[in-house]
């Protein structure tokens, strides 16, 4: 698999709207084959900057980007319903930042959470920027010494990634069914020598991290209220 990562900055209260044309937007993309969705969030903005919304859409892999990135740019190929969509939607964004994922080790994908149901009122983005080949280490990290201890505090590994166009970059999605939970998670993780340990270990490995919750479109896999 391979993921588009976007971040986008939103004009004003363009949120829902410019969230609503993403998920018309994604009914087109699956259909003709294009991407597919795995998420929307809005940033909640007690956590970072605001408003601003993220994206993360679903590839088979890099032939499959390359065939998406023919439909935006070659022009037998063109994909007629992108530019429309695109000039529309610069009443709602200002701009942003997007990034190619490459799921390591382990990441759902779309097909698994719609298998298994799962729905989450917020999501954890962690971002992890540090010396070139550091990405792998700390996922690695990540994913054998804090995946078991969130499980038992009701918090799930959506996904963990390596940005191969940002080395030393890594990026790492956590998801709770409620805000509650994910609370409970960082007083308990505040309070603990566990978390001076880790951020040591960052320190050592000469990693930065930052980090900001996430809550679901309307309608998007993860959304609680989706039928």
């Amino acid at each position: 698999m391979l993921y588009l990562h976007e971040t986008i900055e939103i004009r004003g209260h363009g949120s829902e709207p410019y969230l609503r044309a993403v998920l018309e937007r994604a009914r087109h993309s699956e259909a003709q084959g294009i991407s597919r969705l795995l998420g929307a969030w809005r940033v909640i903005g007690s956590t970072h900057r605001w408003p601003r919304v993220v994206n993360l859409w679903e590839m088979d892999g890099w032939d499959h980007w390359a065939r998406t990135l023919a439909r935006q740019f070659v022009p037998e190929f063109k994909d007629p319903q992108l530019a429309p969509w695109w000039k529309e939607m610069t009443h709602y964004r200002r701009g942003g930042f997007d990034r190619i994922l490459e799921p390591l080790p382990v990441a759902s994908s779309c097909t698994a959470l719609a298998e298994a149901g799962k729905r989450a009122w917020v999501a954890e983005q962690t971002i992890y920027r540090g010396p070139a080949g550091s990405e792998r280490t700390v996922l690695e990290e990540v994913v054998g010494t804090q995946v078991a201890q969130r499980e038992a505090a009701g918090i799930w590994l959506l996904g963990s990634y390596r940005a191969p166009f940002q080395p030393g970059e890594a990026l790492v999605l956590w998801a709770a069914t409620d805000f509650r939970t994910l609370c409970q998670w960082w007083e308990d993780w505040s309070s603990e020598q566990q978390r001076t340990a880790w951020e040591a270990r960052l320190c050592q490995w000469r990693v930065r991290s930052e980090t900001l919750w996430l809550t679901p479109a309307a309608g998007t896999l993860l959304d609680p209220l989706r039928g």
